[in-house]
């Protein structure tokens, strides 16, 4: 592999991958709507010749073969954007009002164009084969369980799986990942507290739903202090209470809805089962009764060791040791290819996108978020690297 090679061919199709990134700026999409972005993909890999097929409804599958059979990688990028309003006063301003390319998934859609490209031009040096997976709706509904489920990790059967992801904190040029766990699963908890309407001055003959929610929302604190080690890391946050109505009588009904975020599926099995038993028992004490629904998110995102090394000596070979970072602490933030390295091993990292001299420091999602274009054809430059030293395994 001349690595050197790969670096001039990435740098040298920049303006290219600068064209594609700013026409999907221009055009974002939602999560389940990115029909023209999976239009705009479609035409790309087809004017380079690479085999394709719709999947997900919005997504798109793309196939690179090699000379000869093999390992198969898997390559992902999300493609959907967010409802904001860009603030950013350029040329490729998103034109969708109200909707917004705040998270960097236009940058990661062209990287993983330009990956393609590159891979496709050395198809005949490596033996298997890559599946690109364009991937609808990380933003909202999760596109990647869908295309898990129509089988896109199957026919043939990936070994490895590689995502990455743009962080503005780290400068271009400089890139991330971590061993193990990575980013958190996250549950939507839903908790009814059911008592009894009564005038508010007469107390005594209902039973008062709103200080029974606040009993159990203080009584759910001791969830993550008293009931996890110091050492494992959760959070239930309630950032929504609805319920009464009027403001003197006492409320029936309350409604809190909030957000679990665990690290491992062990400690998230044992915090769905204290949050019912907790809120349950809280609310029964003070003569309500509580209805618990934790309805499951994206499920934690657990980093395979050996992928990981790989992809910390292919950044370090390609931007240098002092570049490369290990993150010491996960995120408790989600991010849903963790449902790809359910079928095959696999790892995540990040990539600088940010430029203190150039002004771009917005965080994500952000509605003044831009990005340094020069990270586009680092990126590819990674992930081409990551991919042909898989396929040799």
């Amino acid at each position: 592999m001349n690595i050197e090679a790969i670096k001039k061919s990435a740098n040298a199709i920049k303006p290219w991958l600068v064209e594609i990134r700013r026409d999907f700026h221009k055009h974002p999409e939602l999560g389940n709507s990115e029909f023209r972005t999976q239009g705009k993909i479609g035409e790309y890999l087809e004017e380079m010749g690479i085999r394709f097929e719709k999947i997900a409804e919005t997504g798109i599958m793309g196939f690179i073969e090699g000379k000869s059979p093999g390992r198969v990688v898997g390559l992902r990028a999300d493609i959907d954007a967010l409802p904001m309003q860009e603030k950013n006063d350029v040329p490729y301003r998103s034109e969708n009002d109200g909707v917004m390319h705040a998270c960097g998934h236009d940058a990661h859609t062209a990287i993983l164009l330009g990956t393609a490209r590159l891979l496709n031009e050395r198809k005949d040096e490596f033996n298997g084969s890559v599946k690109l997976f364009f991937q609808p709706a990380e933003e909202s509904s999760g596109g990647a369980e869908p295309m898990v489920k129509e089988g896109c990790m199957e026919n043939p059967k990936v070994d490895f799986v590689l995502g990455l992801h743009l962080m503005p904190y780290l400068e271009t040029g400089q890139m991330e990942t971590r061993f193990g766990k990575l980013n958190a699963a996250a549950d939507r908890v839903v908790i009814r507290i059911l008592g009894k309407s009564a005038h508010g001055a007469y107390p005594e003959k209902g039973v008062d739903a709103i200080v029974a929610s606040a009993h159990v929302i203080t009584a759910l604190q001791t969830l993550v202090s008293r009931n996890l080690s110091p050492l494992n890391s959760a959070v239930l946050s309630f950032g929504k209470i609805s319920g009464g109505e009027a403001g003197n009588a006492l409320a029936s009904e309350v409604t809190l809805t909030g957000t679990l975020r665990t690290l491992d599926p062990e400690t998230r099995d044992f915090c769905k089962t204290r949050i019912e038993e907790i809120a349950v028992k809280t609310a029964q004490a003070l003569g309500a009764k509580a209805e618990v629904n934790i309805t499951p998110g994206y499920k934690p995102l657990i980093n395979h060791d050996d992928i990981v090394k790989v992809i910390v000596e292919t950044g370090t070979e390609l931007l240098g040791k002092e570049n490369v970072f290990l993150k010491e602490f996960p995120s408790l933030g989600v991010e849903d290819f963790s449902f790809f390295l359910d079928k095959a091993k696999g790892a995540f990292f990040h990539i600088g996108c940010g430029n203190k001299a150039k002004n771009i420091t917005a965080p994500l999602h952000n509605s003044s978020f831009d990005l340094d274009e020069d990270c586009l054809p680092i990126g590819a430059q990674l992930q081409v690297v990551n991919t042909l030293k898989l396929l040799k395994r």
